[in-house]
This record gives structure tokens, sequence and C-alpha cells, in this order.
């Protein structure tokens, strides 16, 4: 309310302009003069998505009865109308030219909807879609259309017709494109709309105000609503009285999650391929969350920059929409109950712009709605992929009529913004997924990271859907080196580094680097969004392939000697990987001297994790499946005495110590290693599920 007031001064000293200009409103013609009546109210109050940069408001439908005849061959008077939303929110209609003018637009008597009325000819709802080029370049007064009055077919109504053919049957320009900003970026003003009463009973005149988009996330809380003002000027010729009109509600967010197989956790010593790691599941917060680019059967067909009508995807060059005569330019339209789960709006191919990125057209977007995964520390070594498409069944007629939710990929790590039927090639390299769905390897950055991008092609504008994409994984057990003829496990991330995450939005958002959210109005891409809250889960879990053994009590000082050995089992009857692999000590305890013990703690490398490797006097030699291999403690650990933790990189380590002296006393003591619970270096053993037991 607060910018309504602020800028009402200004609208009254262009009502008192405009007023002087148009002082003369028409000459009555045989009928009785009344009071032109007219009321604004919303079409339609759509739940709006919290994420939302874009989000289309219902349309504001302006209707009018009574009023004068006006004489034929008058001008007709015109009107100023100023929409504001409130709560003081940035219109975020595109911008098709650099003054201002935008997609939003005025539609007079539904033209183009082929409604029948009593007009004859091509009138009113008849009459075909014709742009006023002239009247939204001024910000006062200035120029219009310059339409007069004429009569129908019939000679019966009153209709209104370009200067000076009034005695034709060609219709008026009737719809005018919206200038943003003129009053506040929460205006749109709709300049020199020319207003014909009426005037004979039964018959209604209307104002449709359309392709109105507001910035949700920045401005309104998650239970928020959209309300606008109306204001005209001079309000006698179109006289609406401002108000409160509820155009749009905020909806609950998109929910997103990331179940991890069945496979999960993956052993590094085991091979996989292209096997299912995890399910990413987005689920829109209500049933209209998820949006085609267009209705189905509404492809851009006709429309610059997108003559053939098609639009073809990376993953499957598939149509959006089946190109047919319906480019969702029906005022008002229903569209078989699509319209509300379209991202575009009314669609008006006579105004659009060429930018870098392509074809602006008024009220068509970019693409349908987007959905995005960025991947986290893929470690190297490791092939992640994605599945093309979601999965379920697919619709007979990807963009078609039915109702099966379905998505597709449009784009791996750029392009999340991207318009439709631009710059994307079709996948010719794919995989089959364990779980039967096609998919596509993923190129991480040098940090780790990678990015898939799927977009909307099918929903049910009626049910909440849920989409479910497959991540899948694939490495070998081993890759041997010059320098590691054994060959090494897969490299995984240090234990206690940040695990493998993915965050889960919409796309595109300010992340993607595809523009700013400080940003609000402009040639930005549409629709465009916000991450509201965090929405992310660990993609995959791979176990290294370890034992962890302890050693209670070692000692190499004094005249005493422990022997170190340990037992690689992997080789058995039960088909286990054959794994090999050293073990590195870690010595905790004390240095023995006679001028007194002091604290020590030393490391045993083993000899594949070295570049001059000597076994048993600086490094554990390597144990191949089914050997083992044995240290003295006064080889490897002069002079210590304490306890030796032993990390041994294959599975099933067993370990024996014996403890001996190396004089004449012989005394001689074994023992059976404990196998420690499965912990990694950087992880605290507090809380740890399991105990310590005996080897076994």
């Amino acid at each position: 309310m607060a910018d309504f007031r602020r800028w009402f001064t200004v609208l009254a000293v262009i009502a008192v302009m405009a007023c002087a200009a148009s002082a003369q409103v028409g000459v009555a013609n045989g009928s009785a003069n009344s009071l032109l009546a007219c009321t604004a109210a919303a079409a339609g109050t759509p739940e709006l998505r919290p994420e939302g940069f874009t989000e289309l408001t219902g349309d504001i439908v302006i209707s009018c009865t009574g009023g004068p005849d006006l004489q034929v061959g008058a001008a007709i008077p015109t009107t100023n109308i100023v929409v504001y939303e409130e709560p003081g929110v940035p219109i975020t209609s595109r911008y098709l030219s650099s003054n201002g003018a935008s997609e939003a637009l005025l539609i007079i008597d539904e033209a183009g909807s082929n409604i029948t009325t009593g007009a004859t000819g091509g009138f009113g709802p008849q009459a075909p879609q014709v742009v006023c080029t002239t009247a939204q370049q001024q910000n006062t007064g200035g120029s219009s259309c310059n339409v007069q009055v004429g009569l129908d077919a019939s000679k019966t109504y009153e209709v209104a017709v370009p200067n000076p053919t009034y005695n034709s049957a060609t219709s008026a320009q009737n719809v005018y494109q919206g200038k943003i900003g003129d009053f506040g970026p929460n205006t749109v003003t709709f300049y020199n709309v020319p207003v014909l009463p009426p005037a004979t009973t039964g018959v209604t005149r209307t104002f449709r105000i359309t392709n109105v988009r507001v910035p949700v996330p920045s401005y309104l809380g998650s239970n928020g609503q959209v309300n606008v003002l109306i204001s005209t000027s001079p309000n006698q010729v179109l006289p609406v009285t401002y108000q409160n009109i509820l155009v749009g509600v905020v909806g609950p967010s998109m929910n997103a999650a990331v179940v991890q197989s069945t496979a999960n956790p993956f052993q590094q010593c085991t091979p996989a391929s292209v096997a299912l790691t995890a399910n990413l599941i987005f689920t829109e917060g209500f049933a209209t969350g998820f949006k085609t680019r267009v209705v189905p059967g509404g492809a851009s067909n006709g429309i610059p920059g997108n003559s053939t009508g098609n639009t073809t995807f990376a993953a499957e060059a598939l149509n959006i929409g089946p190109a047919t005569t319906n480019n969702q330019n029906i005022p008002g339209g229903l569209y078989g109950g699509f319209a509300a789960n379209s991202e575009s709006g009314f669609v008006f191919p006579q105004l659009w712009t060429s930018v870098t990125s392509g074809t602006y057209t008024a009220g068509l977007a970019d693409y349908g709605s987007r959905l995005k995964a960025v991947f986290t520390n893929i470690p190297a070594g490791l092939t992640m992929y994605v599945s093309v498409t979601s999965s379920g069944t697919a619709p007979a007629i990807i963009g078609g009529t039915s109702v099966l939710p379905y998505a597709v990929l449009v784009g791996t790590n750029s392009g999340e913004a991207t318009p439709d039927g631009t710059n994307f090639a079709p996948i010719t390299s794919k995989v089959v997924g364990s779980d039967g769905l096609y998919a596509i390897a993923l190129s991480p950055n040098s940090s780790g990271v990678a990015t898939a991008i799927w977009e909307v092609t099918n929903s049910n504008p009626s049910a909440q859907d849920v989409l479910t994409f497959s991540v899948y994984i694939s490495y070998s057990a081993t890759s041997a080196t010059s320098t590691n003829p054994y060959g090494l496990p897969i490299t995984v991330l240090p234990l206690g580094a940040p695990v493998n995450n993915v965050s889960l939005s919409y796309a595109p958002e300010p992340g993607g680097g595809t523009f700013s959210a400080s940003t609000i109005q402009g040639t930005l891409p549409t629709p465009r969004f916000a991450i509201v809250k965090t929405q992310q889960g660990q993609w995959t879990t791979i176990q290294l392939c370890q034992t962890t053994l302890l050693y209670p009590f070692v000692t190499g000082a004094s005249g005493f000697d422990t022997g170190i050995a340990v037992a690689n089992t992997s080789w058995d009857p039960f088909g286990t990987v054959n794994q090999t692999g050293s073990c590195k000590l870690y010595g905790y305890g004390v240095t023995v001297a006679a001028a007194g013990n002091t604290p020590l703690q030393t490391t045993v490398p083993g000899c594949d994790q070295i570049s001059n490797p000597l076994p048993g006097t600086n490094c554990f030699p390597i144990v191949p499946a089914g050997q083992v291999q044995s240290v003295l403690a006064s080889a490897t650990l002069t002079g210590f005495q304490g306890y030796v933790i032993a990390v041994c990189n294959f599975q099933y380590a067993h370990g024996y110590a014996a403890v001996t002296d190396l004089g004449i006393r012989n005394l001689w003591s074994s023992y059976l290693a404990l196998e420690l619970s499965k912990v990694g270096i950087g992880s605290p053993r507090t809380g740890v599920a399991g105990i310590e037991t005996l080897a076994h």
C-alpha cells in the first residue's frame, strides 16, 4: 500500500492532463445514457512456488457494463491502467524492450477466443489479436492508436475500429503491452487503453491483464500471498476503484530426497559395473509444482526462433508438445486443465525480441521445470552415471497429453538455463544401468563435482507428481601401476573428509552462475529459481577393504623382541575376491632407555606405500592372498615398547604375535591379535557400534 500511496499524487496529475485531453466522450446515439460500471477481479488464484523468481500470477479481468452510446466516428476515450503488486513485489515479467515494455499484456474483449457474441463480423472475441505498438512507449499521455467508434456488420453494435476506417469490417488494435517500473519496480502500466462503453443492455466489455510474473523467494514468506491494486486515470473513462485483489498464494516447497540402494555400501575391492547406488526422488510441493514448457499441443510453431515447432532435448531428441496450430494464445484458455501446469503464460508471437541466447517471445518460457543434482566428492577412479530419463513408464508421446509424470536429461555440468532447442545435441553414448534405465556418464571437474539437469515433459495437474532418477557407479577393483605391480584399490576420500553428497533443487538457480539473485528484473531466464532450503544426501558409500588389528603388547627393547605376523585369508573356498595389500603399523608406547622412558608414537608403512621399500626393515611386506608375512619389532620398532595397531589394506586379515627374550632365559609367549571395529583414520572410535574381539 505504501508504494501505491507514494505514486497516487503522480497519477492524479496524469489524470488531470488526460481529462483535459479527452473531455469529449462521445454523443449519445439514440439510446438512454447510463453510468459506466466496472469491476476488477482475479480470473484465478494459482499456487506459487516459494522457489520461483518468475511465478505467473492469476490474470486480472476488468468487466464493464452500461455507459453512454458514443457517436459513430468519434474518438474512443483512453485511460492509463496501473497495476501495483503488493506487498511491494518487483514484477519479473520479461522485458522485450530496453524502456521496460514487457511481456505483460492487456487484451480487450478476449480477442482471439472466438467466443460467440451478439456482434457480427470480426469484432470482440471474434477479432484477430492485434497489438497497439505505440501506446506502451509513452510515460504519460502521448500518442495512442487513434481508435474510433464503428459499427459491426449488422449495424447494431458499436465496436472499436482503427482510425479512419470506422465504416470498415476491420477491428481495432486490441492488445496493449505493459510497461514495467514507471511508478516503481512493482508496477506495470498500460497506456492509452481505449474504453468503448458497452452501452447496450447485456453487453460486457472486458480488459484482461495477463503474463504478470513475480519473484516469490525474495519477498514472500512460505505462507504469503500476492495482491494487486488497480488504478486508472482518468478514472471516469474506466471507473475502477483500487482494491486488494488476490492473484496468488504461496504453496509448499518442492521436496527432494536421496535414497541409497540396497547395494550400498560397496566394497572398494569388489568391482562394480553401472551399479545402482542411489535414487534421487523429487516430489512437487503441490499438484502444479512441476510444469511443462507449454501445454500439450502448445508447441511454439511459428514463433520467431522456433519456426519448426520442435524442441530437441539432449537425451532422446524429443519434441515438447506435438507441432499443432495451438500456440497457447487463447485469453483465459484452460487447455483441457493443463493451463496451470505450464511455465508459459499467454503466448503472443507478435511481440518478440532477439537476445544473445536466442529469441524471447511474449509469454513463452524458455523451458519446462528443470530439476538439478549437484554431485560432490566424486573420487578418482570411479565413473558416475545418471539415468537419462525418470523411472517408470514413458508416455506414448513425450510432451503429449499423457499425465504420466516424466522428465528427460537436458544437460550435464552446464547449460541449465539454455533454452529448449538451442545447442542441445542428442546423446549417442549411453549404457544400460542395473535397473534397466539408459544412463550417461558424468564428467566431474578438478574438484570432483558434476551436475545433471532434467526437464519435465509430462506432469499431472491434479496430483502431486514424484519423479525419480537413478545414480550409478562403476569402478575396477584394482589398477596396477609400474610402482605398484599388485594394484591399488580405487582412490576414496580420506576418512574424516566431507561425504559424497548430492544437492537437489530446481534449475536454473544462482549457484549455477547463469544469473544473480540480486538482479530481479530484465531479460533473465524464465523460469528461474532460488534454493529456499538445503536438500541433500549421500549418494554412495564405498567402504575401504581394510582390516584393523590390535597387538596389545609389543616390545623390541631390553633384550626382548616381538614377532608380528599377519595372514591374508582372502583366498578361500567361498569365492571371496582375492586381495593383495600391505599393513601399516601404528605404534603407541615408549622408547626404553637407561635414562628413562619417553613417550613415543611411531609408524611402519606398508612396502607398497613408499618408494624405497626394504621389507622387514623400513616397511611391512606386501601380503598376497593366501600368504603370511611378518616383521620383528627389533628391526622395525627399535627400542619400542607398547601396543601396535595394524591397518591392513585387505579384508580378512588375522594377526599373531610372539614375544621372546634374546638371551638364555628362553622366555616365550604368544597371542592372537584383536580385531577392532571397522573405523578408519580420522574417525573416532567413541560411539562406534561393536566391540573389540579376538581375530577369527
